[in-house]
């Protein structure tokens, strides 16, 4: 599928309810987003995906810091991305000012995990 139809799905999906989330998938590595039923769903690959149980298996071992806050900032990159990729598709100024409203919280996130490495 191409990105111009992923980003026309996902803006689709955004305005009927859906949030985007900082996860990305684990097949294509696009942001995920959770359906007002509350599954999780990839508009690239258009399935659902599975969330891993919360907490950490026998066999894992536990992820340092760096190595989570490094992820999260990858998965808010992605989402900021996708983001930037669907404003273009939305001509309405409400639409506008509610997505320059997620990129503001994004980005503030990436300069909390900006400042707790430092």
């Amino acid at each position: 599928m191409s990105d111009d139809n992923v980003t026309r799905r996902m803006g689709k999906l955004l305005r009927g309810g859906a949030a985007l989330l900082h996860k990305a998938c684990p097949q294509c590595n696009t942001p995920l987003l959770r359906l007002p039923n509350g599954t999780l769903y990839c508009a690239k690959c258009d399935q659902t995906v599975l969330e891993k149980p919360v907490g950490v298996a026998a066999a894992e071992k536990p992820a340092s810091g760096d190595d989570v806050l490094s992820r999260l900032s990858t998965a808010l990159l992605a989402c900021l991305d996708a983001l930037c990729r669907m404003l273009p598709e939305q001509p309405q100024l409400q639409d506008i000012r509610t997505f320059a409203g997620i990129a503001k919280d994004l980005v503030d996130s990436l300069r909390a995990i900006r400042d707790l490495r430092s």
